[in-house]
Order: structure tokens, then C-alpha cells, then sequence
């Protein structure tokens, strides 16, 4: 009976691991030293993270951080205690990030996709999908025929973007088990420390 190569193949891996296991058969790997929390595998249930340290800059103190990657919402640089958690109606960074105010305190301005709504104005009607009054789907699990909105944009900050902490975190003082070799490429030159968001969202979507 012939065997097809992919098991040929893999036999002999097994064969070559055996004979692996029989030349180390005295060096035992202890359960420890496995992966990189270097703890026993089978109490995971006492297993606690390692204490992290946050910065402590108080907010205009601190220096910022360059984007990880084109737009990429920038990490907070400055202490969050006593700002979280945010709330719709308790937002403190508001206080230094709005627009109006950011240049006097030092801060990164809040950017005009965060005062804008992208979304279609779109109802319920039956069982039929109404945009902006004119019909665009035949049944509820129909809408592929809605095209993106026009963006509309906002003299206050578009609510689904109040929780600044979903995508904007502080950056832990610690040293990663595993290093990091992405280097970020940037389209414009300040494109590390700016966002053009606005400008590039509708990159790669057919509009028409």
C-alpha cells in the first residue's frame, strides 16, 4: 500500500521527534520555564499579572506620544486619575481637548471627525427600510442598497464618540515580554503627531 506524501511526510516528523526525545530522555523541562509567564500551567486560577505602572504627568505636564500607525488614535501621555470613569454626562477631558480651549492649555485638540455624523439617517417603517424619507430596502434583512451618508458636520461633539476612553488609553510603564518590531509609515510628514482622518475616511469606498 503506497502513502500519500503529506503522510509520509509527517511521519517522518514524528519519527525525528522521537528520536529528539530519546537523546534528551535525562533534561526535564520544568512546567515553569514553558511560555512567557513563566508559571505553573495548571493554577492558573492563582496566576495574578505583574503590577503596572501608569505615568504620573499631571495633564499639560507630560509629553506626548507619536501615533503607532497612520491615524491611529494617539495614546494618553498624562495621569488619568480622578477622569475615569467617562460618562455622556461627566466627561473631563472636554475640559482641555475641545478645540476652543486646547491651543491655550497645551493640549492635542479634539479632531473634526469627533464633530462629525457619518451615519445615514435611516427609520423604520413595517418591514420597509426608509432613508431620509425615499425607500431604500424591500424587507428589514435587505438594506445593501443603502450608500454611505453624507457626513454631517456638528457644532458640538458627535455623541457616539463621548467615551474618549474606547479607543484613547494611557501608555503603562512597563517592558513588553516580546519585542515589538513595527515601524509605522507615514503619508505626510507630521503624520505621526496629526491626524488627517477626515480628509482620507472615505479611502477605498465606493461612494457613488
Amino acid at each position: 500500500m503506497k502513502l500519500k506524501k503529506s503522510w509520509v511526510g509527517l511521519l517522518s516528523l514524528v519519527a525525528i521527534a522521537a528520536v529528539g526525545c530519546a537523546s534528551g530522555a535525562g533534561n526535564t523541562v520544568s512546567e515553569e520555564s514553558l511560555g512567557l509567564r513563566k508559571t505553573n500551567l495548571y493554577s492558573e486560577d492563582k496566576v495574578t499579572p505583574p503590577p503596572v505602572e501608569y505615568t504620573k504627568a499631571a495633564p499639560g505636564t507630560s509629553k506626548r506620544f507619536d501615533r503607532a500607525y497612520e491615524n491611529a488614535p494617539p495614546m494618553i501621555p498624562h495621569s488619568v486619575e480622578g477622569l475615569l470613569p467617562i460618562t455622556k454626562n461627566n466627561n473631563a477631558c472636554l475640559g482641555c481637548h475641545m478645540p476652543d480651549v486646547a491651543k491655550s492649555m497645551g493640549a492635542t485638540p479634539i479632531p473634526p471627525s469627533h464633530f462629525t455624523d457619518f451615519r445615514p439617517v435611516t427609520v423604520m417603517k413595517g418591514n420597509k427600510v426608509v432613508k431620509e424619507g425615499k425607500v431604500v430596502g424591500k424587507d428589514i434583512g435587505n438594506t445593501s442598497d443603502i450608500k454611505l451618508a453624507k457626513a454631517k458636520k456638528l457644532n458640538h461633539l458627535y455623541q457616539g464618540r463621548f467615551n474618549c476612553s474606547q479607543c484613547h488609553a494611557p501608555q503603562a510603564n512597563i517592558k513588553p515580554l516580546v519585542k515589538n518590531n513595527f515601524t509605522p509609515d507615514f503619508k505626510t510628514k507630521d503624520g505621526a503627531k496629526k491626524s488627517n482622518l477626515i480628509d482620507v475616511i472615505n479611502e477605498g469606498v465606493d461612494v457613488q
